[in-house]
């Protein structure tokens, strides 16, 4: 591999943590909500419902490295990262239109091209914008990494070590909000940690 297919190695200690038990800084956008559930080890923050957005309201970032620990529970869950949304009130919907989302669904659909394995909109993409070059992600039940580099225009997404995605250009917003989704009444999406790096 060459040294641009791995994700930067920068040290733990700079990078910030975001999710407290708490959740302090964080504000609901939308219907459903996130909970920390206990799964014997650690508490994990489980999607409920939706659709929604949990935003990080406390902060904006521009450029930045954002690593987050993420699993589905079933083949059917969806989720996805926000980059740089903008301040979100009682919709979420303004974040679709003017962020960046980092997919997370195995499945890929597509339901307005009426297609599964849609690159677009498999797991790693930047969902609609830049596709995912291939399947890096663990089965349901078993972690993955996003390690998700955001500079100006370009974007860059590791899935488990494994670059899958390269946006060139974007021109959307170059600051804003990081968000987690909740995509669908059943969906799953867990997360176990999410912290950030400003570049």
């Amino acid at each position: 591999m060459t040294e641009a297919s791995m994700p930067p190695d920068l040290p733990d200690s700079r990078f910030r943590p975001l999710l407290t038990h708490a959740l302090d800084g964080w504000r609901m956008s939308g219907t459903g909500h996130f909970t920390w559930r206990d799964t014997g080890s650690a508490p994990v923050l489980e999607s409920v419902g939706g659709p929604g957005l949990l935003w990080y309201a406390a902060e904006s970032f521009a450029d930045c490295l954002l690593r987050v620990d993420w699993r589905i529970m079933n083949l059917t869950d969806n989720s996805g990262v926000f980059l740089r949304c903008p301040p979100l009130a009682d919709d979420p919907s303004v974040a679709y239109a003017q962020a960046y989302e980092i997919q997370i669904d195995d499945r890929g659909v597509d339901n307005e091209g009426g297609r599964m394995d849609s690159p677009l909109h498999l797991t790693g993409a930047v969902y609609r914008l830049s596709p995912a070059l291939e399947r890096a992600g663990n089965p349901p039940g078993q972690w993955n990494r996003f390690d998700i580099l955001a500079q100006g225009g370009d974007l860059t997404v590791w899935l488990n070590g494994r670059r899958v995605c390269r946006l060139e250009g974007g021109d959307r917003r170059t600051e804003g909000h990081i968000a987690l989704q909740n995509h669908h009444e059943g969906s799953q999406a867990q997360f176990r940690m999410l912290a950030v790096c400003p570049l």
